[in-house]
């Protein structure tokens, strides 16, 4: 039995190393460095559009959102990191300029959640499991079967 429940564990164990390793695949993102109109594609993605507030600068066409692409790209086209350029517009704009929050630790809850599930569940099985002290011995056994014939 031992030995059935180390191979499920091992089975499941490898499945869980090629999701993980399945997804840093799947994030990566492109290769090589990025042109200056992807960054600005990429900053502009992450702003929100003061006007309409539903979309993010990228996205819209209001005026206000052209004006912060333009002012993006004039900050790539100057060699200004993205974080400088984020920085920028949240002094400007203020932080809720943001599509994205900057807090990591809203992004770390998920993983967080699964790791104490997944930890959880191992202690639920562990302590399911019979020790073999608890296990009955063959004079028990022979007694059980003679009060179940009686």
């Amino acid at each position: 039995m031992s030995r059935r429940l180390n191979r499920a564990a091992l089975n499941w164990a490898a499945l869980g190393l090629v999701l993980v390793v399945a997804l840093a695949i799947g994030a990566r993102g492109e290769p090589g460095p990025p042109t200056e109109d992807s960054r600005v594609r990429r900053i502009t993605s992450v702003i929100r559009c003061p006007t309409c507030r539903g979309l993010s600068a990228e996205q819209s066409d209001a005026p206000s959102a052209e004006s912060i692409r333009d002012e993006v790209r004039r900050r790539v086209e100057a060699g200004e990191t993205d974080a400088a350029i984020k920085g920028y517009l949240v002094s400007r704009y203020g932080e809720d300029i943001l599509l994205q929050p900057r807090s990591k630790l809203v992004w770390a809850l998920p993983i967080v959640a699964v790791v104490v599930a997944v930890g959880g569940l191992v202690v639920v099985m562990r302590r399911r499991r019979v020790p073999s002290s608890a296990r009955t011995s063959r004079a028990d056994q022979e007694l059980v079967d003679r009060a179940m014939r009686s």
